[in-house]
């Protein structure tokens, strides 16, 4: 069984439900934006087409949260949380912590 979590948005699990229906999936809806689906055929990949035909790939990602659900969210960059990210290896920290990690990658060696 797949579990698509569509995080209470209600207006994209219709209308994801429909596409995948549309293209010969077997799918159930469920209450607060959950689709559930028994059909082998049914992959990430399936889920990950439908974001780009419909363009909401620059603003939804495809999160696996465990073997059999996966969650359809909002990209959130994470300067919105106050972290920052390096530079040189992409380890995510508080901005008063980066320094530090990148100098130990030799960066900022005064």
């Amino acid at each position: 069984m797949l579990i698509i979590d569509c995080a209470f948005d209600e207006k994209l699990a219709d209308e994801l439900a429909k596409y995948l229906t549309n293209h010969a999936f077997s799918v159930n809806l469920e209450k607060d934006g959950i689709i559930t689906s028994d059909d082998k055929k049914l992959t990430k990949d399936d889920l990950e087409l439908f974001l780009k035909m419909t363009g909401k790939i620059k603003e939804l990602q495809l999160i696996s949260a465990e073997s059999n659900t996966v969650i359809i969210a909002t990209k959130v960059m994470i300067e919105h949380f106050d972290l920052a990210r390096c530079s040189v290896c992409g380890f995510v920290a508080y901005p008063e912590d980066l320094f530090a990690h990148e100098r130990a990658h030799g960066l900022y060696l005064a």
